[in-house]
């Protein structure tokens, strides 16, 4: 049950631990690593189902973690617009759900393969 959702586990602790950093980096004023972690926390929102997909191992299981990430991409997507909204309700935080669920959408239409052309 628990290698159904392998890949999730290790993207969730990658993204956790990104964040943690993002918010040591910002109480201890370091703007580039802060920047960067920022950064690599919003790549990681938008494509959370794709890169779910090169963590999981087993090409059987590509369909589901895709699945998967789409919708753990969703909340997160949220939350990021919060962010980018200065912390408070606002257009972003429908916006970046959007984004979110079109990138998700183009890249299941892909024509390339099976592997939703990322292996």
């Amino acid at each position: 049950m628990i290698y159904q959702f392998r890949a999730v586990i290790i993207y969730g602790i990658i993204f956790s631990s990104l964040f943690i950093l993002h918010i040591l980096f910002a109480a201890n004023d370091l703007e580039g690593l802060f920047r960067v972690v920022v950064l690599l926390i919003a790549i990681m929102t938008f494509f959370s189902g794709p890169i779910c997909v090169v963590i999981e191992p087993v090409k059987e299981q590509y369909k589901s973690t895709y699945f998967h990430g789409l919708i753990l991409s969703m909340p997160l997507s949220t939350g990021l617009g919060w962010a980018y909204g200065d912390r408070s309700a606002g257009l972003e935080m429908i916006l970046f759900p959007v984004i979110t669920l079109v990138i998700h959408i183009a890249i299941r239409q892909s024509s390339i393969g099976l592997t939703y052309g990322l292996k």
